[in-house]
């Protein structure tokens, strides 16, 4: 499955550490917005370990999940990678 995944994140430390986390499972596209894709595992796998990061009083994390037809409708206007390119995603 395909994400969008978008975070507001006040502490420099805690937005770093997030970032970092979502970048070893795709592709940033803006400082604060993800592509992502993973399965149901390694969903789980990754929402535990941002809930291990933020403080859930001040801190938000959003996943917007995109199906597979509609993410390979996706374009981008301006420099590439393009959305959801293949080369770009990564699984560890």
């Amino acid at each position: 499955m395909y994400y969008i995944v978008t975070f507001d994140i006040p502490d420099d430390t805690t937005r770093r550490r997030v970032g970092d986390l979502l970048e070893t499972y795709g592709l940033r596209v803006q400082r604060s917005v993800f592509e992502i894709s993973c399965n149901a595992k390694q969903r789980r796998r990754l929402i535990d370990d941002i809930k291990a990061l933020i403080d859930i009083h001040t801190d938000s994390v959003r996943f917007y999940p995109i199906d597979t037809k509609r993410a390979k409708e996706a374009f981008e206007l301006g420099r590439f990678p393009d959305p959801f390119e293949r080369e770009a995603i990564y699984f560890f």
